[in-house]
This record gives C-alpha cells, structure tokens and sequence, in this order.
C-alpha cells in the first residue's frame, strides 16, 4: 500500500477519528486544531450500534468506556407511553451495543491512542491550494504544511468546504436545544434507559450516561434573533410535563445550560478538490433530531479509511469513491432528522402509540439502512468518479 502523507483540520470526533483510523493503515497523519487544546465542551453522545461498529474498526473500543443502554422509552407529554424499544435485541441483530458517553471522554478516548506529534494545536487554517502532485494548507500563524490529502473535519463552519467548495453555509432548522451533563440523584440518572417526551411544541430527553451523570436536553422552536432562554423560562414552558422532567429543571442552573441551535447543510455531490475531501459536519451537518451526527461522521471516518488503504486508483479516484458510497446513506439519515424535527410540532393527539416489536424493529431497519458499515458494503468496489 503506498503510504500519504494526510492533513487532517480539526481534532473534533471526526479529525481524531479519522485519524485513527489512517495512522492504524499506516498512513502519515498530521491533526491540526485551532483552539490550543482539546475542545473537551458538550455534554453527552449517543453512540448508537453504527457509531460503536465503526469505532471499534478504526481501532477505538468504547464498551468498557461509555454506559451501555438497553431501553429506548417515548412518552408523550402527559406522561402517557407512545413505545418503548428494546435496545438490548437491537444489540443482538446488528452485533454492536448502543452506548452514551460524555464527549469529553470520547474525545479523550480517541486522542490518547494517537501517537506523540500527531495532533498540533492553535493552528488555524485560513487557506488551501491544491496541486497535481501536493495540497498545501496555510495556516493563520503564517506556517504552512504539505500533504499527499486533506481531509476537512473542522465543523459545521468549515473553512476547507468554503475553500475548496464555496457555497452557502449552514441554515437554521427553526429549533434550538438546551442541554447539559450534570450529576443527578434521580433514578432515570442511574438507569439504562433513555427517555424521550415529544410535546406539542417541544421535546425533551433524559438519558443515563453512567457514574450518575444524566444527559438533558430541551428543544423549543427558536429563530436567529429570538432571546435564549433561562432555566427559570424552561420550567415554566415545561410545567405539568412528566415526573422527572420538572425534577431535574428544579436541580440545575443556567450555568449548566448550553445552548445549540440546530442547522442543517445541503449535502453535496462531490465533497472536495482532487486531493481534499470533507467528513462529519463540515459536509453534513443536521439537526440532532434522530441522534445520528457523531455517528454518521464515524462511519465517514471508517470508509474514508477503507478507501485510503486500497492500492488502486489515484488520490481523486478515492476520495471520490468514498463520497459517493457515503453520500446516498448520509442524505437519507440528513433528510430524517430534518423530517422528525418538523414533525414535533405534530399535534400531540396524532402521536399514536406502537407495540414494542414494531418499536424496536423499526430502530434495526433505520439504524442499518442509513449505515455503511452496518450493511457491510465492500470497501473496494469499482472506482468510479462522480
């Protein structure tokens, strides 16, 4: 296999999965972040059998790690059950777990396997030039670097897509989240199951993310100059909403809120020059309706890597064929989210409730057809540049 030398922008989930993945198939892999360390900030990621499944092929197992779940329960506001999946059975048809984890510790997880000198910081890319035989990154200290690829992983603001793409940027859905990780002495903290309360005009979620940690978050409509909103404001919109709902809002404060309003890209053709591609939010970004972004940017990782340790086929070739076996399973999983993100504003009285095989069937048959490495795909078809 003939050996590159790759320029990862970005040491999120993607850059430092991708990473892994590449430095594992014997590749020279440089990460450069602009901030001056790791961005250790959010709150929890849902790791579902995909993300894990192509986690543990890019050589990073999280099963000892994270808290594993094995109940995904969905009640309406009034406290009355809509359906409840078993995770457990989707772990035993599709051969991986469902795990939670604070992304700080992912992004720890990922890091510490990468090798000293691998991953520099407070390295911003301002500019990217691309050459028949090198691409060449410029960074804002005035340094620069040359590589064989670049691999675009800086976000839902990218400046390698502005680079090598152009086009518009990200747009807002409608919705923002409220979220936090906190320590919580409720028993849904201490559990396995994940709880979901669709509203008429808001949603919420609380899920267990192991040593008393409790993932929250609360969605409400919101638009580019509407106020954000205190916790005194979240407990009065979601008064009245189930058990554990008005009990958590009562034990938190604002400053454990962070705020994210949720965007969504359109997701192109082709995702780079002849020697740039992109992953994860920097070509997909989504609303975080059906808890799909950090996953679908490991199984961007994980194919990009399969494409990258084939020997056939120049640097354009491949990175050409990873978009396009990527992009139809990306599209369908964007294109969901975008439509469940729509639907809460559903009347409540039309959420009908549905047996837990269905429930649960129907979270295999998502899972796997908006999963490259779930189906299995062979990582050396035929060539072919779109």
């Amino acid at each position: 296999m003939e050996t590159m030398r790759v320029l990862v922008i970005g040491a999120g989930v993607g850059g430092l999965a991708i990473a892994n993945g590449l430095l594992g198939k014997g590749h020279d892999v440089q990460v450069y972040e602009h901030h001056d360390a790791l961005r250790t900030s959010g709150a929890g990621i849902t790791v579902w059998s995909n993300g894990t499944a192509a986690l543990r092929e890019l050589g990073v197992d999280i099963t000892d790690r994270g808290h594993q779940l094995d109940s995904l329960r969905s009640l309406a506001e009034s406290g009355r059950l809509l359906w409840e999946a078993d995770l457990d059975e989707v772990t035993e048809r599709l051969g991986s777990p469902t795990v939670q984890i604070p992304r700080r510790e992912l992004i720890a997880e990922m890091a510490t396997a990468l090798p000293p000198g691998a991953l520099q910081f407070g390295r911003r890319c301002v500019s990217v030039s691309e050459h028949p035989d090198h691409v060449r990154v410029e960074f804002a200290d005035g340094s620069s670097a040359v590589g064989d690829v670049l691999i675009g992983a800086d976000g839902q603001r990218s400046v390698v897509r502005q680079q090598v793409l152009g086009g518009d940027p990200a747009k807002p859905t409608g919705w923002a989240s409220w979220q936090g990780l906190t320590r919580s002495d409720l028993p849904v903290a201490t559990g396995r199951q994940t709880l979901n309360i669709a509203g008429r005009n808001a949603h919420c979620g609380l899920i267990p993310t192991g040593d008393g940690l409790l993932h929250w978050w609360f969605d409400v409509p919101w638009k580019e100059g509407d106020r954000v909103h205190t916790v005194a404001e979240l407990r009065e919109m979601f008064r009245g909403w189930p058990g554990p709902v008005e009990a958590l809002l009562a034990s938190v404060t604002d400053d454990d809120l962070g705020f994210f309003p949720h965007i969504r890209h359109k997701v192109p053709h082709i995702w780079g020059g002849p020697r740039s591609t992109l992953l994860g939010d920097a070509v997909h970004a989504m609303p975080p309706a059906v808890a799909q972004a950090a996953n679908q940017t490991l199984e961007d990782a994980w194919l990009l890597t399969q494409y990258m340790a084939d020997a056939e086929g120049s640097p354009a070739e491949r990175l050409r064929a990873y978009e396009f076996e990527r992009r139809p399973r990306v599209l369908k999983v964007s294109r969901t989210a975008a439509l469940t993100s729509a639907q809460r504003r559903t009347p409540i009285q039309r959420l009908a409730r549905f047996p837990g095989w269905l429930a649960t069937h129907s979270q295999v048959v998502s899972l796997r057809s908006g999963s490259n490495v779930l189906r299995s795909l062979s990582p050396k078809p035929r060539l072919r540049v779109a």
